[in-house]
């Protein structure tokens, strides 16, 4: 097995991959083509839990960040989205300036958006205040902004990456149901491509002191769970999360059941790009030796395609 640095060298020796800043990461020839196969097979395991397809907007207001607990959760890892003042003598500076990127940078206004750090945030915003006569399954795959930093690294922690998320809101007992599931069937099909991983019980990285008992609690009620790759290096690689929010979101977005009882919520989330990087340091960087993912997915779930 290859270590992620090692991959990465690979692919930029071979042109395949480039950043033009720090985490943000692009793809030509066959290792774009390797991401719309990953992509495509996560899709198929997301299609056979018969949920419907979102598409998400490009940016997430302040607002929904702040009814979700952001900010007090995560807020080392935010990326806000604003533009240039809406006035002339500001434009006219910047279009005359002789570093007009610098001059840009200082004039950017007040910023009251941000780009989204998750895809399952913007389903409780869409559901807010109303109430659900059926359990709602929902998958979309979106890009994720999370600025990490100076451990900002290709492909294994982008400050933007591509994420599949597979969004259950019901009951209790419905929402561990799904993820229970998942947790067997993506299993499974890493298995099935060769990826050697283990699912491991796992916390989020909160901030302030006062989420860490969120932490804690997840550990005690095993309610967050990831699979795993062990690098050679002795670090390992989380390629995705199956996550019980028990009621957090349900209460926090007013989205409740027809008894009155807030909605229990349950994700899980693929990251593309590391689930790339799992099978370049199993299969190594050569394409003839990356394996054919069409219809995979579908049948290591036993699903006829």
């Amino acid at each position: 097995m290859l270590r992620p640095e090692e991959v990465v060298r690979d692919l930029r020796a071979r042109g395949y991959l480039w950043e033009n800043a720090p985490g943000l990461t692009g793809m030509r020839g066959p290792l774009a083509t390797l991401y719309s196969s990953v992509s495509a097979a996560i899709a198929e395991i997301a299609a056979a839990d018969s949920v419907e397809t979102w598409r998400m907007p490009q940016g997430i207001s302040f607002e929904t960040l702040e009814r979700a607990q952001y900010f007090e959760s995560f807020p080392r890892w935010l990326t806000a989205a604003s533009h240039l003042r809406d006035d002339e003598a500001v434009l006219e500076r910047v279009a005359h300036a002789t570093h007009p990127g610098n001059e840009a940078a200082k004039s950017l206004d007040v910023a009251s958006t941000a780009l989204p750090p998750a895809v399952c945030y913007h389903t409780y915003a869409a559901l807010a205040n109303t109430t659900i006569d059926a359990p709602v399954m929902m998958t979309a795959e979106e890009t994720c902004w999370r600025h990490e930093g100076s451990r900002l690294s290709a492909l294994e922690r982008g400050w933007a990456f591509s994420m599949r998320e597979i969004v259950f809101l019901g009951s209790v007992v419905g929402a561990e149901a799904f993820r229970q599931k998942d947790i067997e069937e993506v299993r499974s099909f890493a298995e099935s491509i060769g990826i050697r991983a283990s699912v491991v019980l796992a916390a989020d990285p909160f901030f302030a002191p006062t989420s860490r008992g969120k932490a804690i609690l997840q550990q005690v009620k095993a309610l967050k769970h990831e699979l795993v790759v062990d690098c050679p290096d002795g670090c390992s690689l989380a390629i995705s999360s199956f996550n019980n929010h028990e009621r957090f979101f349900g209460d926090a977005f007013g989205i409740r059941l027809n008894d009155g009882q807030p909605a229990t919520t349950a994700c899980v989330a693929f990251g593309i790009e590391r689930w790339m990087l799992a099978i370049l340091m199993t299969h190594g960087t050569d394409p003839a030796n990356w394996p054919d993912l069409v219809g995979v997915a579908s049948a290591a779930r036993g699903i006829s395609i």
